[in-house]
């Protein structure tokens, strides 16, 4: 309790369980980004550190959801709660932070603000299996957001309890909404089971717990009546009731906490004026009743916080006839005084108990002891969950993004269907024959090179890049001063060779996933399936080549440059078919080493 406010009232005891907070969340993603690169080399570390924080933040939600029902079944969990708040605000960070990574990764450096597109990129709302799941993450940050920004006492005070305690329970739709976030998203790419069953074990921990700490509950609620002749209810004998301690009894539908102490009974409401906490959990200490949740104070007699703090709970009538307590039912206004009920001597039945206040400089001995080892067992629980997800995740592609390596090449430029680089390399040796490797151009993040190219189809040009290359496909993106030609000696000799011919290789009726070349061939891992949809999206809207995708029965894949029934580029047409299972009928056509699936996209057929 406290006059005024500041950002964090810290003591010893938050100080230590901060400290314990941050190794832990260090832990778990030292753990998954370090085993992942280990077990999954193939992957690139801006996916390790969005599988990473995604996963952490959830583990940390779990915990969240873990420390209340924990409490209410062993009061021994208590200190975890006294600091839940922080833990909360954690989740949020670590959340911000995925959420962060992924809206750049996936969103940023296209043509529509990166918000926009997480709410556009993916219309099929009317669909469970396509289902927009990055509007579900979304959802659930904005909840966590709300809460942590308004976790503090100033937010509780002004609000108050009720109003703060309700706005508080979003946490529930807030995970149900992340659990359906993974659910529809990354683990619909995902092909091992047990990630799945992680999962699941995961929320029904959470749900046993609180069905748990309920049915506990439930005899409190029992509701205790009057008789017809005397108003006043026999809840208990008074040594059924330890010193300094109180019995909590249901009346009139509310919890009332019946409290001995110093020869005295007095009964106040059982609810706490802070967060609604349980007073009747709590001790007499120093002559007031101190919550067990977070050590707000009142006196017994008057139900007020002594001065000069202002927070009152409703108080009961008590007498005491044969050493039987009876109470009450009709509550007395808050901060009411109301003369204690007098015991007559006889010994006392004195706990042993140890009671945790969180504003104490130090906790009590055993109590400690068992926090450390809960503390322990959550660090090991953030050393092994990360660890058993990196592994279980499904192999990542295999291209390459020579991020950083600047290369410059000479070739003829090719504006049609999409911007490319004929590049010249040897033939078979003893021939003098010359053939020719394709390179899709791309520009800078989630745009095609047309913008450049233009004014230069058919002209043999230098460039500088980097690589992108999959499988023995190779594309480049551009960067520097852009696309020079090149000078009439150099650029002549590469016109004279001689072009690859182009062959129909008729018709086909293929079933495969729309993907954009420069993800999948390198860029982004993984670069296919519903995780990548929104980028993809925006990558071909942005006049990136699209690829068609068959996987065969032996795993092998092959790739097919979409383009019109014309020859023409296809963008925005096919951009909202991306990452789905797609039917498409149509000529392939062979041009050197490229392939192309001609075909007029309102032909094209979803598959279910």
């Amino acid at each position: 309790m406290s006059l005024g406010y500041r950002a964090v009232g810290w003591n010893r005891q938050k100080l230590r369980y901060d400290a314990v907070l941050v190794g832990g969340v260090v832990l778990f993603l030292a753990a998954f980004i370090g085993i992942g690169a280990i077990v999954r080399p193939e992957a690139t570390v801006e996916t390790l550190w969005i599988r990473g924080l995604g996963t952490c933040a959830l583990f940390l939600l779990h915990v969240v959801l873990s420390i209340g029902p924990l409490a209410r079944i062993d009061q021994r969990f208590l200190p975890l709660l006294y600091n839940r708040r922080h833990l909360g605000v954690a989740t949020f960070l670590v959340g911000a932070a995925h959420a962060g990574f992924s809206l750049f990764q996936f969103h940023a450096l296209g043509g529509v603000d990166p918000l926009v597109s997480v709410l556009t990129a993916n219309p099929r709302y009317g669909s469970l299996g396509q289902f927009p799941f990055e509007v579900l993450g979304l959802g659930a940050l904005g909840v966590l957001f709300l809460m942590a920004a308004t976790s503090h006492d100033f937010w509780l005070h002004n609000l108050t309890a009720p109003v703060w305690k309700a706005l508080h329970m979003l946490v529930y739709p807030a995970y149900a909404l992340l659990v359906a976030h993974v659910a529809t998203g990354v683990l619909q790419a995902e092909t091992d089971p047990g990630l799945a069953v992680l999962l699941g074990l995961g929320v029904l921990w959470v749900v046993v717990l609180h069905v748990v700490a309920a049915f506990g509950e439930r005899p409190l609620d029992r509701e205790r009546s009057p008789d017809a002749e005397d108003p006043f209810v026999d809840v208990c004998a008074v040594d059924e009731i330890p010193e300094s301690r109180a019995r909590v009894v249901t009346l009139a539908g509310e919890r009332v906490a019946v409290f001995r102490y110093d020869g005295k009974v007095s009964a106040v409401s059982s609810v706490c004026q802070h967060q609604n906490g349980p007073l009747g959990e709590g001790r007499v200490i120093d002559g007031c009743i101190t919550c067990p949740w977070h050590g707000y104070q009142y006196l017994p007699e008057t139900g007020a916080s002594p001065p000069p703090f202002t927070e009152r709970v409703p108080t009961f009538r008590v007498r005491i006839e044969d050493r039987r307590v009876l109470v009450d039912p009709r509550p007395n206004p808050p901060g009411t005084r109301i003369e204690p009920a007098r015991i007559e001597a006889a010994g006392a039945h004195v706990t042993t108990d140890e009671f945790y206040v969180g504003y104490a400089p130090t906790a009590p001995r055993r109590l400690a002891q068992r926090t450390r080892r809960v503390a322990i067992g959550l660090l090991a629980l953030a050393s092994v969950i990360p660890v058993v997800l990196a592994v279980r995740q499904s192999r990542f592609e295999d291209g390459s993004f020579e991020y950083g390596t600047v290369r410059g090449f000479e070739g003829i430029l090719e504006a049609r269907p999409y911007p490319h680089l004929l590049v010249a390399r040897p033939g078979t040796p003893g021939t003098g024959a010359s053939s020719w490797s394709s390179w899709p151009l791309v520009a800078f993040g989630k745009r095609g090179a047309g913008e450049i190219a233009a004014g230069l189809d058919g002209r043999p040009v230098r460039l500088e890049g980097e690589l992108i290359y999959r499988g023995g496909r190779t594309m480049f993106e551009i960067v520097g001063p852009g696309i020079e030609p090149m000078p009439p000696p150099s650029g002549a000799a590469l016109l004279a060779l001689p072009r690859p011919e182009r062959q129909d290789l008729g018709e086909w009726t293929l079933v495969g996933e729309i993907v954009d070349a420069k993800c999948w061939l390198g860029v982004m891992k993984p670069g296919r399936s519903k995780p990548h949809r929104a980028c993809a999206a925006r990558c071909i809207a942005g006049g990136i080549p699209p690829l068609f995708v068959v996987r065969e029965a032996d795993g092998r894949e092959e790739a097919f440059l979409l383009v019109s029934s014309a020859g023409g580029p296809v963008h925005a047409e096919v951009a909202p078919l991306v990452a789905e299972p797609i039917e498409i009928t149509g000529r392939i056509v062979r041009d050197g080493d490229r392939y192309a699936l001609r075909a007029d996209p309102r032909t094209y057929r979803r598959v279910d």
